[in-house]
C-alpha cells in the first residue's frame, strides 16, 4: 500500500512538473515568431529582447501553472501538505528541464495572515474583536509605538477602510486634503498592504521593520475580511487573534497541523471554544471560534524566469478562489 501511495504521489509530482514544462515551450514558441519576424532592429538589441521576453514567458508559465493547481485543488481544507504547498519543489524540478535557463517560484496562503480589512464588516461596522488582534499584532512584534499612537493608528485605519465620512478619534477628507500633496480619504477596503502608508500616523518602520524590529508586512493581507487558516498561519499570527491563544497553544495547533475541518477545532490542546454562557471568556472563545477556519480564499505567487545572458523578469500576482474558480485580482511584472 505504502509503494502503490509513493508510486502515485510520484506520478502526481511529474504530471505537475510536466505541466509547467509545456507551458514554458508554449510561451517560447510565441517568442521565437515573433522575434524571427522582426528583421528590422538591430541584431544586439533584438537578442536582448528576445531574452527578455523569454524570461518573461518563464514567470508567466510560472503563474499559469499556479493558477492550473489552485483550480485542480480540494478547496474543503488547505494546508501546506497539499500539492500548491510545494510549488517551489515543483518549480526547482521544473527548472532543471530547460538547459542553461533558470526558473524558480513560490506560493504562499495569504488567508493564513491577519486581513486588515476584517477591521470594518461589510456593512461598515468596526469589528471590536479584529481591533484587538491589530493592537495584539503590534505588541507581539514588538514595535515602538506609544499606546496612545498605536490608538490613534487604529482609528485612522478604520476611517479609512469604513464607507462612512465620519469621525471621532481617527481621520477623513479634513486631514488628507489639508496635506502639503492631498489627496481623499479611501472611505473603501484596503487594495494592498502598502496602501496603508497613506493612513495618517501610519509609519514606513511599522510595515517593513528595521534593524531591531519586525514590521508588520509579513503577517498582515488584505482580502474579503475572511477568516485566518490556522492550517497555515504562523505562530505570530495565531497569537495575535486572541489571549486565549496563548505560545503554547499556538504550537499545539502548528504541530496538530492540518486540521481538515472546523470540527477539528476541539483537539487542539490548552484551548476550549466551547464555553458557554454571557463571560467575558464565553463571548471571546466564540469570537475566536468566527475567527479561525481551515479554507483558503486567496493565494500570493512570485515567479522568477532567468536567461544566461542576464535578462530577468518577475511576477507576482494575488489570485482569488471563488468556487474553486481562481482569478488574478493583482498582476505585477519588475
Amino acid at each position: 500500500m505504502k509503494k502503490l501511495l509513493k508510486n502515485n504521489l510520484l506520478d502526481n509530482s511529474r504530471g505537475l512538473v510536466l505541466l509547467m514544462v509545456l507551458a514554458m515551450v508554449a510561451l517560447f514558441t510565441v517568442m521565437v515568431v515573433e522575434f524571427a519576424s522582426d528583421q528590422s532592429m538591430d541584431m544586439e538589441l533584438a537578442y536582448n529582447f528576445h531574452d527578455s521576453l523569454q524570461a518573461r514567458a518563464l514567470a508567466q508559465a510560472g503563474l499559469e501553472a499556479a493558477l492550473v493547481m489552485i483550480k485542480e485543488d480540494d478547496p474543503a481544507y488547505d494546508a501546506e501538505d497539499e500539492d500548491w504547498g510545494r510549488f517551489s519543489e515543483y518549480a526547482l524540478m521544473a527548472g532543471a528541464y530547460l538547459e542553461g535557463m533558470s526558473f524558480s517560484g513560490s506560493m504562499v496562503d495569504e488567508s493564513g495572515k491577519f486581513d486588515l480589512n476584517s477591521l470594518v464588516n461589510a456593512e461598515g461596522v468596526h469589528n471590536d474583536f479584529r481591533v484587538r488582534q491589530f493592537r495584539r499584532l503590534f505588541e507581539l512584534l514588538e514595535i515602538e509605538i506609544q499606546p496612545n499612537e498605536l490608538e490613534d493608528l487604529v482609528d485612522a485605519v478604520k476611517d479609512w477602510i469604513d464607507p462612512d465620512s465620519e469621525t471621532e478619534f481617527g481621520a477623513e477628507n479634513d486631514y488628507y486634503r489639508s496635506l502639503e500633496n492631498p489627496y481623499y480619504c479611501k472611505d473603501g477596503p484596503l487594495d494592498t498592504v502598502e496602501e496603508l502608508l497613506l493612513v495618517r500616523g501610519m509609519q514606513a518602520e511599522y510595515l517593513y521593520g528595521g534593524e531591531e524590529q519586525a514590521g508588520i508586512l509579513d503577517y498582515v493581507t488584505v482580502g474579503r475580511g475572511g477568516k485566518v487558516n490556522i492550517n497555515t498561519a504562523s505562530e505570530t499570527v495565531l497569537m495575535s487573534l486572541s489571549d486565549l491563544i496563548t505560545a503554547d497553544v499556538a504550537v499545539s495547533i502548528v504541530d496538530g497541523r492540518p486540521f481538515k475541518s472546523e470540527d477539528e477545532f476541539g483537539r487542539i490542546e490548552g484551548l476550549d471554544l466551547t464555553v458557554a454562557g454571557e463571560s467575558e471568556e464565553a463571548l471571546e472563545a466564540k469570537d475566536l471560534k468566527a475567527a479561525m477556519g481551515v479554507q483558503s480564499g486567496r493565494f500570493r505567487v512570485d515567479v522568477r524566469g532567468s536567461m544566461p545572458a542576464g535578462a530577468i523578469a518577475n511576477v507576482r500576482a494575488m489570485i482569488e478562489r471563488v468556487e474553486k474558480k481562481p482569478r488574478i485580482v493583482y498582476y505585477k511584472i519588475y
